[in-house]
């Protein structure tokens, strides 16, 4: 399931992954960002990664289902 920007200007698109290590099972909210995420990248903001982290902690709370972890990556074109 693929959503397109929760709620923050930084973030392409949204979708979930399960993790599955017997007998456990996670679900993961994995957040597409266009925000530099690297220190040694230009433009990297500390600030802006907090932003885009506070943003993708509203969109669990605003899930149906229980979300155990969260996944920042970096957008694939």
């Amino acid at each position: 399931m693929v959503h397109n920007s929760p709620g923050h200007d930084h973030i392409v698109r949204s979708w979930h992954e399960w993790e599955i290590d017997r007998p456990d099972k996670r679900r993961i909210l994995v957040v597409e960002t266009d925000a530099p995420l690297q220190p040694e990248e230009h433009g990297y903001s500390p600030g802006l990664i907090e932003d885009v982290r506070l943003a993708a902690v509203t969109a669990v709370r605003a899930s149906a289902g229980a979300i155990d972890r969260i996944r920042i990556v970096p957008v694939r074109y």
